[in-house]
């Protein structure tokens, strides 16, 4: 289970802070967004999870947050829905396609063991049958 955490300090994020170019500058995500404050009006920052249960998930960070490393029950930071939805998706559609491959790999790996059985199978009665001719043969000579 991911574990989302809901800062009731902070206003939701809105589309118009999501870049169409994909991509916030590190020095820019650790810059203070005056223009998007947090319910106590200080000013926010945006950055990039790079936990493992979040990863690349942006969120708007409260300023109460960062002072001393302090965090209390609240938590003071929301991530962005939008863009974790999309990368949920996306990632929920690449398992998917990765499962039907990893069944489609199953099933010839068991159709090719199947054509091999019968190959070996056909390969023994012929090695049986060659024995038996030589076995006739020799007993023909004595």
């Amino acid at each position: 289970m991911r574990v989302r955490y809901e800062c009731l300090l902070i206003k939701t994020l809105d589309r118009s802070m999501v870049s169409s170019s994909s991509s916030f500058s590190s020095k820019r995500q650790d810059e203070l967004q005056p223009n998007h404050p947090c319910d106590c009006d200080l000013p926010s920052r945006v950055k990039t999870s790079r936990t493992p249960d979040n990863p690349g998930r942006k969120f708007r960070v409260c300023q109460n947050s960062l002072d001393e490393g302090r965090k209390d029950g609240r938590g003071h930071y929301r991530m962005k829905a939008e863009e974790s939805c999309n990368l949920t998706l996306k990632i929920c559609t690449l398992e998917n396609e990765i499962s039907i491959c990893m069944m489609k790999i199953e099933e010839e790996k068991n159709r090719n063991k199947q054509e091999l059985d019968k190959v070996n199978w056909k390969l023994f009665t012929r090695r049986l049958a060659l024995i038996f001719l030589f076995l006739l043969y020799v007993k023909m000579l004595f």
